[in-house]
């Protein structure tokens, strides 16, 4: 298999695993958890790989999010410490396990990675166009999705959650119009 088709192969497996995962074999455990931010930005960072890091759209995403995930992945100390204890998960238990082990530290993983080696590479800078439709693709599908920022559930949770991506937001715009 070609170097360039293993990374887009990964990508494919991941984002149907994930699909299953979160919206199939876990529907009952995460009922409307399954739309929060995380798993949104989740299957960006998939389409990101698949498209071999080299769709900028999906890519100024993972950029502009990648703040708001290590925030986010600040409340799995709480999850994996408590975990033993949820008698309530007892049907999918590892499975939740395996679902939050894949949500957070991929992403975290591969953003660091296209920072590291140069964002410009991944993103062009000041384009306007590819900025705005990154933008208009992750907010509003975030904002009608997950339900913290729609109907103030689990308040201020989800408060925070959006001040971090409008700050994130705002500071990469900054860095990607005076760069």
């Amino acid at each position: 298999m070609s170097n360039n088709l293993i990374l887009p192969s990964i990508g494919i497996v991941f984002f149907i695993f994930r699909i299953w995962l979160s919206t199939f074999k876990l529907k009952d455990e995460l009922q409307f958890r399954r739309f929060y931010v995380s798993r949104l930005v989740n299957y960006f960072f998939c389409l990101s790989i698949i498209f071999n890091l080299q769709n900028p759209v999906f890519n100024v995403i993972l950029a502009v999010c990648l703040p708001a995930m290590i925030f986010t992945s600040m409340w799995d100390i709480n999850f994996y410490r408590h975990f033993k204890g949820r008698d309530y998960w007892k049907k999918n238990k590892r499975w939740l396990l395996v679902e939050r082990i894949t949500m957070h530290p991929p992403i975290l993983i591969v953003g660091f990675y296209i920072y590291i080696t140069g964002i410009w590479n991944y993103v062009p800078p000041r384009d306007l166009v590819v900025f705005a439709i990154g933008i208009l693709i992750v907010y509003p599908s975030s904002y009608l999705l997950d339900v913290r920022l729609r109907k103030r559930y689990e308040w201020p949770n989800g408060r925070d959650l959006l001040l971090v991506m409008l700050i994130s937001t705002l500071g990469f715009s900054v860095y990607y119009l005076f760069y």
